[in-house]
């Protein structure tokens, strides 16, 4: 069966991680990948790189800081994405591998929810995708700003779940 959902990771980076409310979310995130996988679907692993050559633990990929956290690293069935701000879906190149693979549903993992998850998510959803964002799956900055981003999200109509339940939030064909 080919699977038209992929799971789009929202940079799980040392220092992105390191912004987190929760540095657990990284261990989750890794089950729910495993669990996607299982199923065949689309791993999308992206990635923020600052554009300001003065700044390399931000903007050198080969560097600790920008390099992914070693649990959530990209493998070789990985579609690696880089985005130069807060949304990936500005990066042109996410929107059309989706589409030439068949992709009609995307999940969302990542950190921070109220910043890159959020800003992927209205896009995938404005772009005409089934949106769905793991909310244990995710991490915010704080942990007010993390709740109120999917209270948000819910009422903008994205699906909200939690890890446990997200098997079968997506469909196959």
């Amino acid at each position: 069966m080919a699977t038209t959902t992929a799971l789009i990771e929202i940079d799980f980076q040392h220092w992105i991680v390191a912004l987190a409310h929760d540095r657990e979310v990284v261990g989750r995130a890794a089950s729910a990948r495993a669990r996607f996988r299982t199923e065949e679907a689309l791993v999308v692993c992206t990635r923020y790189l600052s554009t300001d050559p003065t700044d390399p633990m931000r903007s050198d990929p080969a560097g600790h800081g920008a390099s992914f956290h070693p649990v959530l690293a990209p493998d070789e069935r990985d579609l690696v994405l880089t985005k130069y701000d807060r949304d990936v879906f500005t990066n042109p190149d996410l929107d059309t591998n989706l589409r030439l693979r068949g992709i009609t549903d995307v999940v969302f993992t990542g950190i921070a929810t109220e910043h890159g998850v959020a800003l992927a998510a209205r896009s995938a959803r404005a772009l005409g995708y089934r949106v769905s964002v793991i909310a244990d799956a995710c991490a915010g900055t704080t942990v007010g700003s993390h709740h109120r981003a999917l209270a948000a999200l819910a009422t903008e109509g994205i699906t909200v779940v939690r890890a446990d339940a997200c098997v079968g939030v997506h469909s196959s064909t």
